[in-house]
């Protein structure tokens, strides 16, 4: 992983965006599972505001998520770009590399 240090709320917010675009898809493809999962994980980030409290989310994250190989059954070209661009953002959640702001 790089060592750029990326600020808590550009980290956060690019997850929120990735869990958006994920729910979007999954209702598109009347996939419930990853539809509630992407609902879970929202309630998750939505309230974190700080660089102790991204990590704990992401590690939590990931205990659903399965880890970034996960969601690998994708049905789609749309499913499998919303997916890699939740694990980008989760791998950036867990980095040490992170700043308050």
């Amino acid at each position: 992983m790089s060592s750029k240090r990326w600020a808590v709320e550009t980290v956060r917010d690019e997850i929120l965006s990735a869990i958006a675009e994920v729910r979007t898809v999954a209702r598109s493809e009347s996939d419930k599972q990853r539809s509630h999962a992407a609902g879970w994980l929202h309630e998750l980030f939505v309230g974190v505001a700080d660089r102790r409290d991204l990590r704990a989310a992401t590690a939590k994250a990931f205990s659903l998520y399965g880890g970034t190989g996960s969601f690998s059954d994708v049905g789609s070209a749309e499913s499998a770009h919303a997916v890699d661009r939740l694990a980008k953002g989760l791998r950036r959640g867990r980095s040490w590399f992170l700043r308050n702001s």
